[in-house]
């Protein structure tokens, strides 16, 4: 038993037909939905999984032709599948030349992406997958894809939900083989409570009223004319119907239309289920679009960071500063008191962070460095803010081992759980990036990821390990 689908692996047609596919299927990769169709057809046992329609870009019109075309293979079931489309390039500083994707996925972010990246051409390729194939390849590529395609190509979320409309959804058909007239064949995971009927009818005036007269008392959910192939400028219509609320069988409801039509065909009776949705950023966003959002905050933090190097260290504007330790800062983050956190994250600047960045000495005029302390202390409260939301997504996906390591009421152990080495040495290698972006050399680029290092990126650990132990 096969299931085939617009490939290659990670396109957002595979991970439908993963959640579409029967016990025992072997999911099959296909170049284009025409082959999709063709091999689907040609094997008994065979099924297919198709995209029918998006919510912000309307119907697959190539896939609707060839539903029509196919007289065997009806849809028999009918997943909505919300999309998140993701910015996806190799790494997060190398400037973009092109931006590709299949045409239907660049169409569903072309607003987004014009006014972020204006003047970068939007380029269609055959599949999303095939974009982030080629974007690993070349570093001046980005692809628009979803996020489990980041991780099959090694790429990074340069920008993660691009999609002009938030609530992006696409419905997906199952479709099986049965001989012609026969639309239940096997029974279907859930009752039909729609049914999608392809029509004829003649051309004089008041024909579509026809047709539609007998379908008054009935949902209509989806109409959608087609040319037919050979008739100029005749067309065929796909009517989906609500027939679970009807009341009337749909033999009934078919005896009724074909009455006033040329052609009736039963292109699928399904039920429509949909797959839940991502939740709130602040709760549930993906670690992986998470981290590319500390990306953008970090190259802002490096910003400031740096701007304040310029200057030196006029410890006569800061006497007042008393040291606080990096324990009470993280407490303060971690209980959410803005007020407390201002206070408490002035100290640390002025008394940890600026005696590493700036030398000895005053000023002639210190305004310079007072404007340069606002941009930088407004930078790092962001940075730890953060935090916060990237522990909310750690409590899902590193559960088991948080709730192990809080059951013992112990913060060394929570750090360790929550501690990953890899995901902190690219962190550093950004930091060190940056800040070679903005001018330093390599001597105080070290300097910059060593204060990244020892302070900052241990005060976000701490402050993830004070909200777990308080969340006990």
């Amino acid at each position: 038993m096969t299931l085939y689908y617009l490939g290659p692996e990670e396109t957002f047609s595979h991970r439908a037909a993963t959640r579409l596919a029967r016990a025992g299927e072997a999911l099959e990769p296909c170049a284009n939905f025409r082959e999709v169709f063709r091999r689907a057809a040609a094997d008994p046992e065979g099924a297919a999984v198709v995209p029918f329609e998006n919510t912000s870009q309307g119907p697959v019109t190539e896939v609707m032709d060839l539903l029509a075309q196919s007289p065997t293979l009806v849809a028999v079931e009918c997943r909505a599948v919300p999309v998140h489309q993701h910015l996806l390039t190799r790494d997060l500083t190398t400037p973009i030349a092109k931006i590709l994707s299949k045409a239907e996925a660049l169409a569903q972010c072309r607003e987004t992406l014009s006014r972020i990246y204006p003047g970068v051409p939007l380029c269609p390729v055959s599949s999303t997958a095939e974009a982030a194939r080629l974007a690993a390849e070349d570093a001046t590529l980005a692809a628009v894809a979803g996020e489990t395609t980041a991780t099959r190509y090694g790429l990074v979320l340069r920008r993660p939900d691009v999609q002009d409309v938030q609530g992006n959804t696409t419905r997906f058909f199952r479709l099986e083989n049965r001989t012609p007239g026969d639309v239940h064949g096997a029974p279907a995971p859930l009752s039909p409570t729609h049914a999608l009927l392809y029509v004829t009818i003649d051309d004089r005036p008041g024909t579509l009223l026809d047709l539609l007269t007998p379908l008054r008392r009935i949902d209509l959910t989806f109409i959608q004319s087609r040319p037919i192939l050979g008739e100029r400028w005749k067309y065929a219509f796909y009517l989906e119907l609500l027939i679970g609320n009807s009341g009337q069988p749909l033999a009934s409801i078919l005896g009724a239309v074909r009455s006033v039509c040329r052609e009736v065909r039963v292109l699928g009776s399904y039920t429509i289920t949909t797959q839940p949705s991502v939740p709130e950023v602040s709760e549930t966003t993906a670690l992986s679009s998470l981290r590319a959002m500390i990306a953008d905050i970090d190259s802002t933090l490096v910003r400031t960071l740096v701007a304040r190097r310029q200057f030196r260290l006029n410890p006569g504007l800061y006497v007042h500063a008393a040291p606080i330790e990096p324990q009470a800062l993280a407490k303060a983050f971690a209980a959410g008191d803005a007020t407390e956190q201002t206070r408490a994250l002035r100290r640390f600047y002025l008394t940890q962070i600026v005696p590493r960045l700036a030398p000895a000495g005053d000023d002639s005029e210190p305004r310079g460095a007072l404007h340069a302390d606002t941009e930088a202390i407004a930078a790092l409260a962001r940075r730890f803010r953060f935090a916060t939301k990237v522990i909310a997504r750690k409590r899902v996906e590193l559960a088991p081992a948080i709730r192990a390591a809080a059951a013992t009421g112990e913060a060394e152990a929570v750090e360790q759980a929550l501690l990953n080495r890899e995901v902190e040495e690219k962190v550093l290698a950004r930091a060190h990036d940056f800040a070679l972006r903005e001018g330093l050399d390599e001597t105080s680029a070290g300097e910059l990821v060593a204060l990244y290092r020892e302070l900052l990126l241990p005060l976000s650990r701490l402050i993830q390990v004070y909200i777990i132990l308080e969340a006990r």
